[in-house]
């Protein structure tokens, strides 16, 4: 990004060049900065995060008590949170995990610099359907839980399901 404003203030600096080179450099530089800007309001770069009512309008199964008792113990799991951050743990038959995230928002540091921080924790399926997870980062505790749901191939979690708007996050689980 730097490099293309660069660019782009050093073609208007230098107004004594011919017009022919000023008219191709000015072309070339707009050209990138509108591509750019496409990339930047593409859906992929900006993705509305989902909420419980689109899982539900999407045919979303919730996972039962059973199922996430099969599926969880000894799973690699990955959590995109809404942040950007990235979270990587694997699910220990014995209920302990130890975590890593890409920090991309500030989670689990006391600065914005460290690029990837750790955490050791624990995850359990309580009796309402709900999959529990308690992580011990540096800075923050985090115990939160979440009823599972699979659409497609990808699963989220919610933290709610009496409500529509209650945002979800999503999973990767990997035997």
């Amino acid at each position: 990004m730097f490099s293309l404003i660069t660019r782009f203030i050093s073609i208007f600096r230098f107004s004594h060049r011919p017009r022919t080179a000023l008219t191709f450099s000015a072309f070339s530089a707009f050209g990138s900065l509108a591509a750019l800007c496409l990339c930047a309001l593409s859906p992929v770069a900006h993705a509305d995060p989902m909420h419980l009512s689109d899982i539900k309008q999407a045919n979303g199964q919730q996972l039962s008590v059973d199922d996430l008792r099969s599926l969880m113990p000894g799973a690699h799991i990955t959590n995109l949170l809404n942040n950007g951050s990235t979270r990587k743990w694997v699910n220990e038959t014995d209920g302990s995990l130890n975590a890593t995230t890409d920090n991309k928002g500030g989670i689990g540091s006391t600065t914005r610099t460290v690029q990837t921080a750790h955490a050791t924790g624990t995850w359990s399926v309580n009796d309402n359907g709900s999959y529990c997870v308690n992580l011990e980062w540096r800075s923050l505790t985090e115990n939160w839980c979440r009823f599972m749901f699979k659409v497609g191939d990808k699963y989220y979690g919610v933290p709610s399901l009496a409500n529509g708007a209650a945002m979800a996050t999503e999973f990767s689980i990997e035997k």
